[in-house]
């Protein structure tokens, strides 16, 4: 039922337009495809509601330009993903507005400290990128879930070798997260006293 009402919200439009049938191929493109754009959208931290008005969006966007896409999946869920952030920085905006006008906040503050996991993802990724090629090798599947002697199977090194890396990455990545603190510290401290 839910999809359904979905799809004819997503055909609605124009209203020229409301008379057609949707191309051949979108309808069931679109409930195959619609409940896993709304968790794409969830799993880089949309709201339910958020993710189900991206999706909503994305398919409208995928509607419309349905006879020139090559590969209808991997646009929507690239569509999703724009779609959500476009909203989430529309809906921050606003808010940053309304905030500024009440002189509960100033243009350049932030309003969310905490990190959607999207950018918790693209931060882990910045500093496992900052490792050298063998020790980022190595992190990489030990994030996957690998343990050393797979790792050392995998790459071809002794196991002794990746344990290594294992270790010097660890103080590395160590030494980073600090510094990240410390310049974290060092920036709310200049908040407060300004």
């Amino acid at each position: 039922m839910e999809a359904d009402n979905a799809v004819a919200q997503a055909t609605a439009a124009p209203p020229e337009a409301s008379r057609m049938h949707p191309p051949t191929g979108f309808t069931a493109f679109f409930r195959e495809h619609h409940p896993s754009l709304v968790h794409t959208a969830m799993y880089a931290g949309a709201t339910r509601m958020e993710a189900r008005l991206a999706a909503q969006d994305a398919m409208t966007d995928v509607l419309r330009r349905w006879d020139d896409i090559a590969n209808p999946v991997a646009y929507a869920r690239q569509a999703v993903l724009s779609c959500f952030f476009k909203a989430r920085r529309d809906g921050l905006d606003r808010l940053r507005i309304k905030q500024v006008r009440h002189g509960a906040g100033t243009p350049e503050a932030r309003l969310d400290q905490n990190l959607t996991a999207w950018e918790d993802k693209q931060w882990v990724c910045q500093l496992l990128d900052s490792l050298p090629a063998k020790q980022r090798e190595a992190m990489a599947l030990v994030v996957d879930g690998f343990e050393p002697s797979e790792i050392a199977a995998l790459l071809g090194r002794s196991a002794e070798a990746v344990r290594q890396n294992l270790r010097e990455a660890r103080t590395r990545l160590k030494q980073a997260l600090e510094e990240d603190e410390a310049a974290h510290q060092v920036a709310a401290s200049m908040r407060k006293e300004s």
